[in-house]
């Protein structure tokens, strides 16, 4: 889930014609489009992420391959054109986001031992390195509005929390503890606030909490399913997804932050 730059669309993968593929939609629910095409295979294509221009997005492929399924990150322009496959050569590369400059991605592989770490890459794909030495589940990145930090959950510590990377200092900070799973953490576009989704109350809900750790707050308080929260770009608002209905749905609350 990813809300545009302009405001005006939010990124999604439902399932159509019997595969997962990419669509855009206002915020109102109205004028769905796909983006990218129903492949034959019906492998699904998901976790897109627009450019910071709003002109590209880079998304997951699933590809299989005997009884096997690979991931690989692929860059296409918003109309639909110009699909190109970008990172490759290994089994899972998936969780894309860009950088605030449009440059380069980071992204979570498992390139070297097997174990999911965060990795950086240029827009080509030719240039991939680790985004920092050590690492154990590292995933769902993302950028503060900067670009001088990244903010991703992580098991290095036993229990799935959020850290947060200092990319010009080489510095790492735990920001949650306790012994609740605090994943897929977003980054406000004003830079003030980063949501994320936690079990620390039973079952999964839609938390912001400021980058120094103070006033987490439960903005979704629902025993429903509610995850992957995307910021609007004004910052007063956030769209999540969420099964309270018993089906899956998008949702959008507004803020008093």
């Amino acid at each position: 889930l990813c809300w545009s730059p302009n405001g005006k669309e939010i990124l999604f993968s439902p399932n159509r014609s019997g595969a997962f593929v990419v669509c855009a939609i206002e915020p109102n629910g109205s004028h769905l489009r796909q983006i990218t095409p129903t492949p034959p295979d019906k492998a699904p294509r998901y976790q897109a992420e627009w450019s910071p221009d709003g002109k590209q997005i880079v998304y997951v492929s699933f590809t299989f391959k005997g009884t096997d399924g690979f991931l690989h990150l692929h860059l296409m322009n918003t109309d639909g054109t110009g699909d190109k496959r970008i990172v490759t050569g290994v089994q899972f590369n998936q969780q894309p986001c860009f950088a605030p400059d449009g440059k380069s991605i980071v992204f979570s592989s498992i390139r070297e031992g097997g174990v999911l770490k965060l990795y950086q890459s240029d827009l080509e794909g030719k240039s991939i390195q680790p985004l920092m030495k050590e690492g154990n589940l590292d995933q769902h990145s993302h950028f503060s509005p900067d670009g001088k930090q990244v903010v991703f959950d992580s098991a290095r510590d036993g229990v799935q929390s959020l850290y947060i990377w200092n990319l010009e200092q080489k510095k790492l900070t735990r920001l949650t503890t306790g012994t609740s799973t605090d994943i897929y953490p977003r980054w406000s576009p004003n830079g003030e606030w980063i949501a994320f989704v936690s079990r620390r109350d039973g079952n999964e809900e839609i938390y912001t909490v400021r980058p120094n750790g103070t006033e987490l707050t439960n903005i979704s308080q629902h025993p429903g399913y509610d995850h992957y929260p995307t910021w609007r770009p004004d910052s007063k608002a956030i769209a999540f997804v969420s099964r309270r209905d018993h089906v899956t749905d998008l949702y959008v609350a507004n803020l008093a932050l």
